[in-house]
């Protein structure tokens, strides 16, 4: 498998797997619930819960894999956004045990539950719920930056590039303004974004 099949498959996969995991799993897809709602629902199958995170987690890193790919892709001395991809590839890279670290926290509150600790499970759930809210922020600056490159270098779509622009400003501006449009345009843009820049990726002659 060459590096263009290897991108545009982690880009794709990535967000399948998060989705499955999202909108299949308990306590992973938490919605406008509150907290003591989604740990109720935890605590009806805490190994779904578990294998759900575990899901999502897999999928966040293969996403961030295939972003981290994409971008090295655009390196080269001379070639427009050169520096751009350079400091895109490294924005994943910190968001990557910001994931784990939170993935572990979310393990822990079924740990909490099984203990009785229902109040400590709470908790857990909202610390990790707050780290994971700040990977939002550093890939959203990420995808901008790639976004700019994409235009500028022309290996893709320049549609794609714009698209990809205007996600990444609503994944960084989504923990702000916490408005319901934005997250919406920020998540589903995330993966939907991701899927279509996998495949085109894939197809695409230009992407080394």
């Amino acid at each position: 498998m060459n590096s263009k099949a290897l991108t545009g498959l982690l880009l794709a996969v990535g967000p399948i797997l998060m989705a499955v995991a999202i909108f299949g799993f308990p306590g992973t897809g938490s919605g406008d619930e509150g907290t003591a709602v989604i740990v109720g629902k935890i605590a009806e199958n805490i190994g779904l819960h578990r294998v759900g995170t575990l899901f999502e987690l897999a999928g966040l890193v293969a996403m961030m894999t295939g972003w981290i790919f994409l971008a090295h892709s655009m390196h080269g001395d001379g070639k427009p956004g050169n520096l751009l991809s350079k400091v895109a590839v490294i924005l994943p890279l910190i968001c990557l045990p910001i994931a784990v670290a939170s993935t572990g926290l979310s393990l822990s509150v079924g740990w909490a539950i099984e203990d009785g600790l229902m109040a400590e499970a709470g908790m857990l759930y909202g610390v990790s719920e707050g780290i994971a809210g700040t990977i939002f922020n550093v890939l959203g600056i990420s995808w901008i930056l790639i976004g700019i490159a994409i235009v500028l270098q022309k290996n893709l779509h320049l549609i794609l590039g714009i698209v990809v622009i205007i996600i990444g400003a609503a994944m960084f501006v989504a923990n702000i303004a916490d408005i319901e449009i934005i997250w919406m345009i920020a998540f589903l843009g995330m993966l939907i974004g991701s899927l279509a820049t996998g495949i085109l990726s894939i197809i695409n002659r230009n992407v080394d």
